[in-house]
């Protein structure tokens, strides 16, 4: 059986990669000062982000979701920089310790231990520790539609010798 836990696997403190998929199909989107959307992939960043972080290869082992990571936001932090979309993906959140607030296609959500959270395809979101200790947040990101087009067509690539 293969286990992960975040403790022994962080990434900047407060993230871990606890499984992923090997085929990375699903796009990060930012609004940019125009209106558009830009993917958040081919901007720079001051560190190296989860997903750019590969899972050891036991843990590589995801077929349809594209990964599950546990995050840790910190007293007054955000889950990004920036509200954002997956424009072919949909989002499970777990809430795993503490409380916050959820902001979802414009609305507001206050969030606490034990919520689970659905973020449709396309969905502006963000998550905010507006607590004094941490909020744990598990994070599970399916694609579909695009995404999954994508998907079937990278792993029907991986198959032909």
């Amino acid at each position: 059986m293969t286990l992960a836990n975040w403790k022994t696997q962080s990434y900047n403190g407060i993230q871990s990669l606890l499984f992923n998929n090997p085929h990375r199909v699903v796009e990060f989107s930012v609004a940019q000062a125009d209106g558009s959307r830009r993917n958040r992939a081919d901007i720079p960043a001051p560190v190296r982000r989860l997903y750019e972080t590969e899972a050891p290869e036991e843990r590589t082992c995801l077929q349809t979701t594209q990964f599950v990571h546990h995050m840790m936001i910190p007293p007054g932090g955000r889950h990004v920089a920036e509200l954002h979309i997956h424009p072919d993906a949909e989002e499970i959140l777990v809430v795993t310790r503490g409380s916050g607030q959820a902001c979802i296609a414009g609305h507001n959500y206050p969030v606490a231990r034990e919520d689970v959270l659905y973020v449709p395809p396309g969905a502006e979101h963000e998550f905010r520790n507006t607590s004094e200790e941490f909020l744990g947040i598990l994070f599970i990101n399916v694609p579909t539609g695009e995404g999954l087009k994508k998907l079937l067509s990278a792993q029907e690539k991986t198959k032909s010798p």
